[in-house]
């Protein structure tokens, strides 16, 4: 890892530099190559690079020990890549780093934007107003949700940010960086790790959830039908759509068959109402509600589907010949339309936030744990503890 001391010099250089597509894809190539020496630059990225690939040799069956999941090293690069940006920017090699740059870049990722940046439907007489268009949605970060889960957030970068320089010195023989380590052994961050060992879900605020929806189904039936987008883009704001609106996981959504969409016996002739998911090692076979905007979602998803000829029998194949949808592919298209939306990268509740939105919106209308527990394919009622302490503060979401 000599290469990263190599070039690990502080302040700017004027040059352009190649940068690796990897961790700067999410934050784009152009802000990249601005900022830095190639050193500077590269030396971030080589960091994060050895740790990923000491952890891929890793024979260690702990969780925080052993090979990453490509889910788990897509989230931490894109931590690990928000981060560079904001260092490299202001000239911070990594073996510079101190505890107070940790601390002004926490303090950023905090920032709020104005609640008028954020168009929310409002209710009246349980009717939602028509959603803001897509264009007026907002391309930022939005604040991460609570005090609670900030600091939790912030302990997982912290914690990323001294595993990777503990990976460092080890190659380079010299006693790591302890800007990190200093932190975590603050109250505010002790008490994180704490949380983090048996965390609430993370969840969307009232908010956050309404602009979403806004944002799935702004695509209406004349854009697909004119080809204004890809059918691919119609699939993956319906999948998304069935994470919020039902419950789904990303697995869920690649197993989900067509003979397992229920039209018949619904209020909308011809529009789902609810969705028969198949069993597998982890929870047993289903039946789950759809919410309304959902389920019209999910029908023009079908129609286009049908019209582009799709074969085989998954309700979201990868291909247009009915290949299953990689999990990997899922992750990234996904987690594609929540950015689109406005939500941040590196945003710590990922794709699950959706489900537990959905189990929270179900218990705050009255549903029982038994019942959310069975549309959710939970076998331990017990896993529903999680949400219990919570609900009284989730807002309903039609």
């Amino acid at each position: 890892m000599a290469g990263w001391l190599a070039g690990a010099g502080a302040g700017r250089a004027t040059g352009r530099v190649a940068v690796s597509p990897d961790l700067w894809q999410p934050f784009g190539m152009e802000q990249a190559t601005l900022f830095g020496d190639a050193g500077l630059v590269t030396g971030w990225a080589a960091a994060f690079d050895g740790w990923v690939a000491m952890r891929a040799q890793s024979e260690s069956r702990a969780r925080k020990e052993g090979p990453l999941s490509p889910a788990s090293e897509a989230i931490y690069r894109d931590m690990w890549g928000a981060l560079t940006a904001f260092c490299i920017a202001r000239g911070i090699a990594l073996a510079a780093l101190d505890s107070d740059d940790l601390e002004q870049y926490l303090a950023s990722r905090a920032a709020t934007a104005p609640a008028a940046a954020l168009p929310v439907a409002r209710r009246a007489r349980g009717r939602s107003a028509a959603p803001p268009a897509l264009s007026a949605l907002p391309r930022r970060p939005l604040r991460l949700r609570g005090r609670e889960l900030s600091d939790r957030y912030a302990w997982r970068l912290l914690w990323l940010v001294d595993q990777v320089l503990v990976q460092v010195a080890s190659q380079a023989g010299t006693p790591p960086n302890q800007a990190a380590a200093r932190l975590l052994t603050t109250p505010r961050f002790r008490a994180a790790m704490s949380a983090d060992r048996d965390p609430p879900p993370e969840y969307l605020q009232e908010r956050e959830a309404t602009a979403l929806i806004a944002h799935l189904t702004a695509l209406r039936r004349d854009d697909a039908a004119a080809r204004a987008v890809s059918w691919k883009a119609v699939r993956d704001r319906a999948a998304v759509g069935l994470m919020l609106g039902a419950g789904l996981t990303p697995g869920d959504v690649r197993a989900l068959t067509l003979d397992g969409v229920i039209t018949a016996g619904g209020a909308q002739p011809g529009v789902p109402w609810k969705l028969s998911l198949p069993g597998n090692g982890n929870s047993p076979g289903r039946e789950t509600p759809v919410a309304s905007w959902a389920a019209r979602l999910l029908a023009l998803w079908l129609e286009v589907r049908a019209e582009q000829g799709i074969a085989g029998e998954f309700v979201f194949p990868a291909t247009a010949t009915g290949k299953p949808w990689a999990h990997q592919s899922c992750y990234q298209n996904c987690k594609a339309v929540l950015v689109d939306a406005g939500f941040p990268q590196d945003d710590a509740g990922g794709l699950f936030q959706l489900r537990h939105t959905f189990a929270m919106r179900q218990l705050a209308r009255g549903k029982t744990e038994t019942e959310v527990a069975r549309w959710l394919g939970l076998q331990d009622e017990t896993a529903m503890a999680r949400y219990r302490r919570l609900v009284p503060w989730q807002v309903d979401v039609a």
